[in-house]
């Protein structure tokens, strides 16, 4: 979730999409229960993510930004991978798992 600035008179509420890899993994131990926090590195909105033609969103994984916000709860995370363009070597195209891939195959 994001919310516009505490000084906006007008606060939007809204989901957004942050893409990024997980550094490293904390388990949080309340006795009770327990629960799983991820540290993440994680790409640049504004300049770091695109959509092509074809409507993929491509991220450049190397273009690093909210580095004040690095973790997050495993009920926020949802898991995709990455997959270098060819076409560009920069730039990942981002599959999530619930997208169905149709590959063709040719001899």
């Amino acid at each position: 979730m994001h919310i516009s600035s505490a000084k906006d008179n007008k606060s939007v509420v809204a989901n957004m999409s942050y893409y990024g890899v997980i550094e490293d993994i904390w388990e949080l131990d309340y006795t009770v229960f327990h629960d799983f926090m991820f540290r993440c590195k994680w790409v640049e909105n504004n300049n770091g993510m695109k959509v092509d033609e074809f409507r993929f969103i491509l991220g450049d994984l190397n273009k690093e930004g909210h580095k004040e916000n690095t973790f997050i709860l495993t009920l926020q995370a949802k898991h995709v991978f990455y997959i270098t363009d060819l076409t560009d070597k920069k730039w990942s195209i981002v599959l999530s798992m619930s997208q169905k891939l149709h590959l063709i195959v040719m001899a």
